[in-house]
């Protein structure tokens, strides 16, 4: 079986000190149908310099958020699938393949989601789980899936007004659109829990929560009047 170009793109703000240990999660990764693309949004670390250290594709732009850096990841990536990791989380070994067979054997899904697995490190490279294995959830977080790039662009890419919630935002557009998305049983994502995360910005978070909902209710009511006779 033909074996597709998955292209992980990682956006990376200021995680000189993370970003070692997502890379090497994916470059641990044996699926070899991969590019992986590292976005630096405006970072003032030495994010740039941790990158060199690795075979990426590497971009650099002005600060504009997460979505945007996703969205020009996008935009410069080859891959038939995309995956979009978060800059400090981990690539559990042998979950690319796994979410890649999986769409292989069910090709009409937009969408194929594994499971998390919150962690936390109490000293540097030491994981200390959240939850017990059997625990994992299935959730909607960028780095857990493989979307179709035809999906993606389809539905416009993420919403880069958004600083959080942005991933969620697109997955109701895909399934407004009518794209499917299939749940898989194998963890996929280690989500790490740290002071820097962007979620534990509880202002940032109901505004996006907010700004979500609103853009859903809009397109519906669009929707309602261009059904309505």
């Amino acid at each position: 079986m033909n074996e597709p170009l998955v292209s992980l793109i990682i956006p990376a703000y200021n995680r000189a000190a993370l970003l070692p240990a997502t890379l090497a999660s994916v470059f641990a990764e044996d699926y070899p149908a991969k590019e992986i693309i590292v976005v630096d949004d405006g970072s003032t670390d030495e994010t740039a310099a941790v990158c060199a250290r690795f075979p990426v594709r590497f971009f650099h732009q002005k600060n504009r958020g997460p979505g945007a850096a996703r969205n020009f990841g996008a935009a410069q990536s080859r891959g038939e699938l995309l995956v979009f990791l978060d800059s400090d989380d981990i690539c559990p070994a042998g979950s690319l393949r796994q979410r890649v067979e999986h769409w292989q054997r069910d090709p009409h899904y937009a969408q194929v989601t594994g499971r998390l697995r919150l962690f936390q490190e109490d000293t540097p490279g030491r994981m200390i789980f959240i939850h017990a294995e059997n625990e994992a959830v299935h959730c909607v977080s960028n780095g857990s899936d493989v979307i179709l790039r035809h999906a993606f662009e389809k539905a416009g890419g993420f919403d880069e007004n958004l600083r959080s919630w942005e991933d969620w935002e697109l997955w109701m557009r895909l399934r407004e659109l009518g794209f499917q998305q299939k749940l898989i049983p194998e963890t996929c994502l280690f989500y790490r829990r740290h002071a820097g995360n962007m979620s534990e910005d509880r202002v940032q978070a109901n505004h996006g929560i907010l700004a979500m909902l609103h853009g859903t209710m809009q397109r519906r009511r669009r929707q309602q009047l261009r059904a309505s006779p």
